[in-house]
């Protein structure tokens, strides 16, 4: 399927450091984002990231400093349980450009994010701030005419908008009722975007073909008994 994008959600583990060079000046798109950081005010610094102690000291460090870290690749800088089970470096060259091309980070500060985008370290979640209102129409242009396959959770579809498209989710079967597969759905959820990126073609009717873990694809989620 041509134009095909595969939409992701950032993760809040995310790797510090980094060896590329600082942003120095923010681009126009990204600027309101970055200003709204900068207003924000030391007291309301915890109750806007929702961590405490020596996690919130290291957060509003790397939102300070936002222009002045280090950058790595976005593939790189999340590393959370859905990254995890992508294992993007051992993917082969093929699957790799494929995922490079394809898939699209959902950032509440960056916007649409692509797998070797250099980027510091931030924490933002995308319901603060106003991201999600901020982002939804400037995603909306580029994913006009573009079939998006969303893996997206309810908090960050809410920053996109799309004309042709299909949500992917992953639900447990237990006893008749269908339950959200939560933690244990974003690993499934990184094993299915490695399997994906794998495929002759980015189309949902190859769905079917994934089943580990006892998923199945029933034409609306996937879904699995427990």
């Amino acid at each position: 399927m041509k134009n095909t994008l595969i939409l992701i959600p950032p993760s809040e583990g995310k790797t510090p450091g980094g060896n590329g060079r600082s942003l120095k000046k923010a681009s126009s798109h990204i600027k309101p984002m970055i200003d709204a950081l900068s207003h924000v005010k030391d007291s309301e610094w915890g109750k806007i990231l929702g961590v405490k102690g020596k996690a919130l000291e290291a957060a509003v460090e790397a939102n300070t400093n936002i222009l002045t870290s280090p950058t790595m690749a976005a593939i790189e800088r999340y590393s959370g349980v859905v990254y995890k089970a992508i294992d993007h470096t051992s993917l082969d060259q093929a699957s790799r450009k494929v995922f490079d091309q394809s898939v699209r980070i959902v950032s509440a500060v960056f916007g649409l994010v692509k797998p070797q985008d250099m980027i510091p370290d931030y924490k933002l979640k995308i319901d603060k701030l106003g991201a999600d209102k901020y982002w939804k129409s400037l995603n909306a242009k580029t994913l006009k005419d573009v079939f998006v396959i969303d893996l997206l959770p309810k908090a960050h579809q809410k920053a996109v908008e799309y004309d042709n498209g299909v949500v992917v989710e992953f639900f447990h079967l237990r006893d008749g009722r269908k339950i959200s597969a939560g933690h244990q759905g974003k690993h499934i959820k990184g094993r299915f975007i490695r399997w994906l990126v794998q495929q002759p073609a980015l189309n949902p009717e190859c769905f079917v073909q994934f089943t580990d873990e006892g998923y199945k694809w029933n034409g609306e989620a996937f879904t699995k008994k427990v």
